[in-house]
């Protein structure tokens, strides 16, 4: 018979069923005054003993709920774990779904209002001195990034025209508080929480990381959300950087759908029948393949046509990194 002094439920929800262990605090729970400032949500990346540290680091913030996202099978040190950290639940997926599929699921979970993601792999300064009013201006909180030598990373990105007007992306240093990001950089930041499910969160249909971090960023700045960096907030590789794969494919053409064929026309957007059949002639999809995304993401772009303050062309003709 198991001692652990935890909570164990199976959740179903789109993304498939997920088990729930460990102490934390009880979801809903009636006293204000056991509610975490901040909730810590840890992705399964890298080798075990980095996490470890990583667990005894944060944990002992006392204030922070920490949240592990784990695959099944669930790792052999739970019960451990369960037992030294009152304030450690384990998020564990039945099934393989995409990263931004599994964050949206830990948000939803999440007792705070503010949700630091953090990969496995790297080490963080406390964010506790963080100023929650700041946080609550923005979707999403970056951090600076340094790699393994201690090096600053180029991690904010920014929208340029590309030649013949296509769209590209650039990277910049940030050097300032409220430097502007189209993407949190390898999921990386404070998440408000509110803001982060009032625009839908990430698009668990977009297999590929990048693709899937430039759709949700994308999306949040044509409706007039914010991702910013804050200096203060400091991230370490303890590895190599992870390698990104920029080769366009069906996420990609989702992304496209979404975000850059659409159109704003006064108050509202459209997507523009002409630019949808691009997709026949972008390898990949079949027809019928074709005809079921333009039909799902012209009824999507619809539904949410008043939320568009901008499209891509006016945001990066518009995008200050001065601002």
């Amino acid at each position: 018979m198991s001692i652990i002094p935890s909570i164990s439920n199976t959740v179903e929800n789109n993304d498939g069923p997920y088990t729930v262990v460990g102490g934390g605090i009880p979801r809903r729970h009636a006293y204000a005054s056991r509610q975490p400032s901040l909730t810590v949500l840890l992705l399964n990346r890298g080798p075990r003993q980095y996490r470890g540290k990583l667990f005894q680091e944060i944990c002992s913030l006392g204030s922070a709920e920490v949240l592990s996202l784990e695959q099944s099978p669930a790792p052999h040190n739970l019960e451990i774990l369960s037992r030294r950290y009152s304030n450690l639940k384990f998020l564990i997926f039945a099934r393989k779904s995409t990263i931004g599929a599994q964050i949206n699921t830990a948000i939803r979970e999440a007792n705070s209002e503010y949700v630091y993601v953090l990969q496995g792999d790297m080490k963080t300064n406390t964010a506790a001195s963080l100023p929650l009013p700041k946080l609550a201006e923005t979707l999403c909180t970056t951090p600076v990034f340094m790699d393994n030598q201690g090096k600053t990373i180029p991690t904010s990105i920014g929208p340029v025209a590309g030649a013949g007007r296509i769209f590209d992306t650039q990277p910049r240093f940030p050097e300032k508080n409220g430097t502007p990001s189209l993407i949190p950089w390898d999921y990386t930041g404070i998440y408000n929480r509110t803001r982060h499910q009032n625009i839908g969160g990430f698009d668990p249909q977009i297999g590929g990381s990048w693709w899937q971090k430039l759709d949700y960023g994308m999306r949040a700045w044509l409706w007039g959300e914010e991702i910013r960096t804050q200096l203060s907030l400091k991230i370490s590789y303890l590895d190599e950087l992870p390698m990104e794969d920029l080769s366009p494919g069906i996420g990609y053409l989702r992304f496209y759908l979404k975000n850059l064929a659409v159109r704003k026309d006064g108050d509202f957007a459209s997507l523009p029948v002409r630019l949808i059949w691009l997709l026949l002639f972008s390898g990949g999809l079949s027809l019928r393949a074709v005809r079921r995304q333009v039909r799902e993401l012209r009824h999507w772009v619809r539904v949410n046509r008043y939320r568009f303050k901008k499209d891509a062309a006016e945001l990066t003709e518009l995008w200050d990194w001065s601002d």
